[in-house]
């Protein structure tokens, strides 16, 4: 059997080669989530939360002005919607689309690398830790 030029390539040069490609999916994708605040407006939605104010509450740092600007950018991008939920007093929350939940594996291998990789600056104690034993735990 001849070994195809394809099979020593990577997945990223296997990408790489399509005629079709337009753009960096990786780019792409990052365009989005790359943002300052951007990736924890959306951990935090992936936690529950969907209130505007459960946001500034829980991201230390993150101001009302950027805020609405990234919720903005999220819902441009079909990542979130926007829901008005009661008029007096005039309550919005904000949810995850179809579109927004397909972040979730990304946000796992981010944190895994970096449980991983990167435990001085996650970890109290600075050891790694195995993130298939974190995230996939029933405790």
């Amino acid at each position: 059997m001849v070994k195809m030029k394809s099979d020593n390539m990577s997945v990223i040069d296997r990408v790489y080669a399509l005629p079709e490609l337009k753009s960096c999916p990786i780019e792409s994708t990052f365009k989005i989530i790359g943002k300052k605040w951007t990736i924890l407006i959306l951990r935090e939605m992936f936690r529950g939360v969907t209130q505007f104010n459960r946001f500034l509450e829980r991201i230390s740092g993150l101001t009302p002005k950027l805020l609405i600007n990234r919720l903005k950018e999220l819902q441009k991008s079909r990542i979130i919607t926007r829901k008005i939920v009661s008029e007096s007093p005039i309550r919005i929350e904000y949810h995850l689309t179809d579109l927004g939940k397909k972040l979730e594996p990304v946000l796992i291998a981010a944190g895994s690398f970096s449980m991983s990789s990167m435990p001085r600056e996650v970890f109290n104690d600075g050891k790694a830790r195995n993130p298939e034993e974190i995230i996939y735990s029933r405790s």
